[in-house]
C-alpha cells in the first residue's frame, strides 16, 4: 500500500518533521507545509514535498489545491494557548481545510487533538468521556473537532496527552518555580516516539476511526516525576506543595482494546532514570 499512498502533513514542526521522515522511511509520498521559508530546502533534502502555507483570518487564504492532491491529510498544527489572534489563524485553517475536501483526492483525515478538551474532574477519563475543557485552547479543538466530524470522510480524532522528548524535556517545565499546586497530582504525558508510531498505526489500519486517547500508561505524581527531571538535567528542582485538588488520569482505553500497540516508553520514571545526568 505505501508505494501508491501519498499523505499530506499540514505542520511540519515538532512533530510533523520526524514523522514525516518516519513516513518517508516506509515509501510513502510525504507533502508538508512550514511557515518558514529556510525549512523548505530542509524538507526537500530529507524527501519531503514541501509547501510554505500561512493560514491567517486576515490575509489571502493560500493555494491547497496539491496538499489535497492526497490520500490521507495529517493535521499537525498545534493551536497555541494565548494568544488570540493565532486562536482565529487556527480556526481560518481549520474552515479552509472543510472547505477543501469536498471532491479532492483526501478519503481520510488524522486529526491531531488533544487531552486539553477534558476537564480535571479528579476522575479517569477514556475516549469516551464528555469533553469539557477548561483552557482556551482546549475549546479551539473542541470546535475544530465538531466542523471535522461534520465532513463526509473517515476521520482519526488522536487525543494526546503532553508531549515529551528530544526537544521538549519535562525538566524545564517547572524548574526553579516554588509553590507548585497539585505536587500529588498524577502526570498525563506521551513519549514522541509513541506518537509517531501511534500515527503510524493509524495510517496502516485504515478501517480505525473516531477519538482515540494518547497517553503513556504510567501516571507518576508531578512532584516526583518533575524533581527527577530537573535534576537529570541539572537544572534548578521545583518545589511543589504536596496535594492533590485538581487532577485527571488519561486512560487510551480503545488503543489498549482494539489494537496490539504497546508502548515504546510505558514507564515514565524508568525512561528518566534511564537518561544521563547532566551536571
Amino acid at each position: 500500500m505505501s508505494d501508491k499512498v501519498t499523505i499530506s502533513i499540514l505542520g511540519c514542526g515538532w512533530l510533523g518533521f520526524p514523522l514525516a521522515t518516519s513516513l518517508i522511511a516506509e515509501g510513502f509520498h510525504v507533502r508538508a507545509t512550514t511557515t518558514t521559508p529556510a525549512k523548505l530546502a530542509v524538507f526537500e533534502q530529507t524527501g519531503i514535498d514541501p509547501y510554505l502555507v500561512q493560514f491567517s483570518s486576515h490575509g489571502e487564504q493560500p493555494d491547497l489545491k496539491n496538499l489535497f492532491a492526497a490520500d490521507i491529510l495529517i493535521i499537525a498544527i498545534p493551536p497555541g494557548r494565548r494568544d488570540p489572534a493565532g486562536f482565529e489563524n487556527y480556526r481560518e485553517m481549520v474552515k479552509q481545510v472543510c472547505s477543501c475536501l469536498p471532491g479532492s483526492r483526501v478519503s481520510r483525515i488524522i486529526y491531531i487533538s488533544s487531552t486539553a478538551v477534558y476537564s480535571d474532574n479528579n476522575s479517569i477519563v477514556d475516549d469516551y468521556t464528555d469533553v469539557a475543557p477548561e483552557s482556551e485552547s482546549g475549546k479551539l479543538i473542541v470546535e475544530a473537532e465538531a466542523l471535522l466530524r461534520q465532513q463526509n470522510i473517515s476521520l482519526v480524532l488522536l487525543r494526546l496527552s503532553g508531549l515529551i522528548g528530544p526537544g521538549r524535556m519535562p525538566g524545564k517545565f517547572f524548574a526553579g518555580r516554588s509553590e507548585i499546586p497539585d505536587g500529588l497530582a498524577p502526570v498525563n504525558l506521551i513519549h514522541l516516539d509513541d506518537v509517531i508510531a501511534i500515527i503510524r498505526y493509524f495510517v496502516l489500519n485504515p478501517k480505525t476511526a473516531g477519538v482515540y486517547n494518547a497517553c503513556a500508561p504510567s501516571h507518576p505524581d508531578r512532584a516526583s516525576f518533575y524533581t527527577l527531571a530537573a535534576r537529570k538535567e541539572g537544572l534548578p528542582l521545583p518545589q511543589f506543595i504536596l496535594e492533590k485538588e485538581k487532577w485527571k488520569i488519561i486512560a487510551s482505553r480503545r488503543l489498549k482494546a482494539e489494537t496490539d500497540y504497546n508502548f515504546k516508553v510505558p514507564s515514565l520514571m524508568n525512561w528518566l532514570n534511564s537518561l544521563r545526568e547532566d551536571r
